[in-house]
């Protein structure tokens, strides 16, 4: 069965950098054109009929229920990302696309994964393309609730797809729902006191999960706080990562 890609936002670049300038040096980053960044596109909005396109590619996976759509959501400034229309049982792909350079044309891709850690026979039967699909990422923003206080699950399958010092490279552990930690309060924003807890939940699963400290970033989908922290370091690690 192949890969069903649903294009569910298509834009000009610039409207990307108007609301995130971190993201501007992809208009002067060279995309590569191995397999990895090249792909067939046939699409309405461009008119791209069987046309070979290639793209820069930032990847959201997680479980269900952890606010990768959200997250998305607010990146692209708008409720374009059903959480009700991925499943872990299709090899569906849900992206939004910005067009970089029309003449090549090029692409930076942003896109959601189905649901990982759903059921053991779930993983063991698409764990193969949930690799495949991340060998053509750039950067990945694995998404954990901060919530939560058992990863077993994630654990699991984070060591089954990063099994390496160069894939574990190119993630950046996404922690949502900040908010909800405790002590849960109803007045905006976080207090020190959730700022402390955040730090140290931080700081554990950087351990857990063997990946720099700096790139575990607490924030909420749902009101924005300090999502705009996520996006600016993970533009800046895309931009690493592009540039070694």
């Amino acid at each position: 069965m192949g890969l069903t890609v649903h294009i569910n936002h298509e834009a000009e670049f610039c409207e990307l950098t108007r609301k995130y300038p971190c993201f501007g040096f992809l208009g002067q980053a060279r995309i590569p054109r191995d397999d990895d960044h090249t792909w067939r596109t046939n699409d309405r909005h461009w008119e791209y009929v069987d046309k070979t396109t290639h793209a820069v590619q930032m990847m959201v996976i997680g479980k269900t229920g952890y606010g990768k759509s959200t997250t998305l959501n607010r990146l692209v400034g708008r409720d374009v990302f059903d959480t009700d229309a991925v499943s872990v049982c299709t090899k569906d792909l849900y992206c939004g696309m910005y067009r970089i350079d029309s003449s090549v044309p090029s692409f930076f891709m942003v896109s959601d994964l189905p649901g990982v850690g759903e059921s053991h026979y779930a993983d063991d039967h698409y764990y193969g393309w949930y690799r495949d699909m991340l060998q053509r990422s750039d950067l990945v923003l694995y998404v954990l609730r901060a919530d939560q206080r058992d990863y077993a699950i994630d654990e699991m399958v984070f060591s089954n797809l990063f099994d390496s010092s160069d894939k574990k490279r190119k993630v950046v552990i996404a922690l949502n729902y900040a908010d909800k930690i405790e002590p849960v309060r109803r007045a905006p924003g976080l207090s020190p006191e959730q700022r402390r807890n955040l730090g140290l939940r931080a700081d554990e699963i950087s351990r857990k999960f063997g990946v720099d400290r700096r790139d575990v970033i607490a924030y909420s989908a749902q009101d924005g706080v300090d999502f705009d922290r996520l996006v600016t370091h993970s533009a800046g690690k895309l931009r690493e990562l592009l540039t070694v």
